[in-house]
C-alpha cells in the first residue's frame, strides 16, 4: 500500500500483516435475505441495481447437463449473440420435428 501512505495516520505494515482470526468470523452477524434485499450495490463508486436471481422453476421444463459439441457448433451460435443457448435448444427441436421416430421406442 503505497499511494499517499504518508497522509494516513496509521501503521499500514501492522494493517497489512494482520491475519483475521476465527474468533473475528464469529463476531460477525449472519447476513439475512433481508439485508441483501436492502442493500445497496457499488461498482467502481458508481450505485447498480441489485443482481438478479432466478428462484427454481415451478414447473421443470429443461435439464441441465454437460454435452460436448464441436467448436464450430458453439461458435456459430454464440456468434448470433443474447440467448444462444435458446436457439440451440430451438434448432434441435426443429430437426426432431422434422425427422420423427419410425419406431414407438427404440432400443438403447
Amino acid at each position: 500500500m503505497r499511494a499517499k501512505s504518508k497522509n494516513i495516520k496509521s501503521n499500514l505494515k501492522k494493517v497489512d500483516t494482520h491475519r483475521i482470526k476465527k474468533k473475528e468470523y464469529d463476531e460477525l452477524p449472519e447476513l439475512t435475505d433481508k439485508m441483501f434485499s436492502q442493500a445497496t450495490y457499488k461498482v467502481g463508486g458508481v450505485t447498480k441495481t441489485a443482481p438478479r436471481s432466478r428462484g427454481a422453476q415451478k414447473s421443470p421444463t429443461k435439464v441441465a447437463l454437460s454435452l460436448r459439441l464441436p467448436k464450430e457448433v458453439i461458435d456459430y451460435f454464440k456468434s448470433e449473440g443474447s440467448g444462444w443457448q435458446a436457439k440451440m435448444g430451438d434448432a434441435l427441436l426443429a430437426w426432431i420435428k422434422s425427422h420423427p421416430h419410425r419406431h414407438s421406442h427404440r432400443k438403447a
